[in-house]
């Protein structure tokens, strides 16, 4: 009976001591982590959040809403540890190439939302021709960027198609059509199916192209995925 008196009594003061601390509990600091494009600054401003306020006062939600307005800002998690710091844990979007109209650059992300260009945190991506670049336009959608986002996306997974293509447009016979880093050769990938297409780009670059060279190619046909066709210089 003892032990279970003082294990009462210990709960007791455990849950007491919950009660002061959630009740005297403040927000005493702000961090930001995940974040790379964004500034700290700019989120912590934008969440707005008052040093000082109990954290059943926050409205987590507005914030989420608010700090997601940030044009690299896909999502955040905020929570208030138990030393009163709120933890904004940041996931940013991913620029997946440089969309180009005219004298118009912007990056586009694998959702089609439209990204800026930031000073010093530039990258080395692919070109994509064929659609609006400018930053107050709409999300893309259509089908034509859908199968160039999807071709991105498996040329992501494969370190020698991500790295010998330059340039890509959509067409709506051929599908989605790039041009080589090397010489600028026209490759046809078609759609969909894009896996298997970079993996035949591979074994085709693996097996012929450094053997004979790219200089004779006009352009590589990787449409079907059981064949590889060649137009070259006669």
């Amino acid at each position: 009976m003892p032990w279970a008196a003082l294990i009462i009594c210990v709960l007791g003061i455990s849950v007491i001591a919950a009660l002061y601390w959630q009740q005297n509990l403040r927000v005493k600091s702000v961090t930001v982590v995940g974040n790379y494009y964004t500034e700290k600054t700019e989120i912590v401003e934008t969440a707005n959040v008052e040093i000082g306020i109990h954290p059943d006062s926050l409205n987590f939600e507005q914030i989420k809403s608010d700090i997601g307005q940030l044009p690299y800002v896909h999502s955040v998690t905020p929570y208030v540890d138990a030393l009163g710091t709120l933890k904004l844990t940041v996931r940013e979007r991913f620029p997946l190439a440089l969309l180009m109209s005219g004298s118009d650059e912007i990056y586009v992300d694998a959702y089609g939302v439209k990204l800026p260009i930031l000073e010093g945190k530039t990258r080395n991506l692919p070109i994509v021709y064929g659609f609006n670049a400018r930053m107050n336009s709409d999300t893309l959608s259509s089908e034509a960027f859908v199968q160039i986002r999807d071709f991105l996306v498996s040329a992501l997974n494969n370190p020698l198609g991500w790295t010998t293509i330059s340039e890509i447009a959509f067409d709506p016979y051929d599908g989605v059509v790039a041009l080589s880093h090397e010489n600028g050769v026209k490759l046809l990938f078609g759609r969909n199916e894009f896996d298997i297409k970079l993996r035949n780009w591979e074994a085709f670059y693996a097996d012929i192209i450094s053997v004979k060279g790219i200089n004779s190619m006009q352009q590589v046909d990787l449409r079907f995925t059981n064949q590889v066709v060649t137009r070259e210089d006669s």
